[in-house]
């Protein structure tokens, strides 16, 4: 018992220094999920299964549970850490420097996303100068499949009053083309920011073959004539007429 409190006072004597390796960082965090018990094999167990933290902290408890010394309680706890990182950190830190500038944005994207294992639904939001200022996930929990929900969506624009939005979402297991769904998701958004009176500026897909723009397809427009406060009133004034 001696030897492993020593063990954990001579990794915790180590944070502050910044030198910590990553199966450590993993220890440490499991320290609380396991206060009474070694973390170490069970740390290297996870990475090995996973193959990195992020992977780690994108998998479901089901998914957890698979690694042999993980129980509903260390898999819950791991699960409630990823959730904190994506919808706090993700939230808070720059995402994008500089004015938003289309093929700069792609770029951007085509760094960030390829590493995404799972499907994932961002929205960057925009202020007066076109900065992006904040980065809000939607879902991170299907492997394929993502939706939005319109309430969260007027949530958020509430709360942050952006003048512009830009969604990004991939499609890791399939190509950058987009579905039904997809559109369906492009008009309901556009719907939702034309309401607050917010630019929906563009819809990116990212997949391993490619991007796909709706801005640069044209098909940005093309959504935003069908789909806003002034077309869906305008019809009706003049279906009055």
């Amino acid at each position: 018992m001696a030897g492993h409190e020593g063990h954990r006072s001579r990794i915790l004597a180590k944070l502050d220094s910044d030198t910590l390796l990553e199966h450590e960082l993993l220890e440490v965090l499991l320290f609380n999920a396991q206060p009474r018990k070694n973390t170490n094999d069970l740390a290297h167990a996870l990475l090995a299964h996973f193959g990195g933290i992020r992977e780690i902290f994108n998998a479901t408890a089901e998914q957890l549970q698979a690694v042999r010394g993980v129980g509903p309680s260390i898999a819950s706890y791991l699960v409630c850490i990823g959730k904190f990182y994506h919808k706090y950190y993700n939230k808070t830190k720059k995402s994008f420097e500089g004015a938003f500038e289309i093929h700069k944005f792609l770029s951007y994207v085509k760094t960030v996303y390829h590493n995404e294992k799972r499907e994932v639904m961002d929205l960057y939001l925009l202020d007066q100068e076109s900065t992006i200022f904040e980065k809000h996930r939607f879902t991170f929990d299907s492997l394929c499949t993502v939706k939005l929900q319109p309430e969260l969506l007027t949530d958020l624009l509430l709360a942050k009053r952006p003048s512009g939005v830009v969604m990004v979402h991939n499609h890791p297991l399939g190509n950058a083309i987009p579905s039904e769904t997809d559109d369906y998701t492009t008009s309901k958004c556009q719907l939702v920011c034309s309401f607050h009176n917010v630019l929906f500026c563009d819809h990116v897909i990212y997949a391993p073959n490619g991007l796909y723009s709706y801005y640069l397809s044209g098909r940005m427009q093309e959504i935003s004539n069908h789909f806003s406060m002034e077309s869906i009133l305008g019809n009706r004034t003049e279906a009055r007429e």
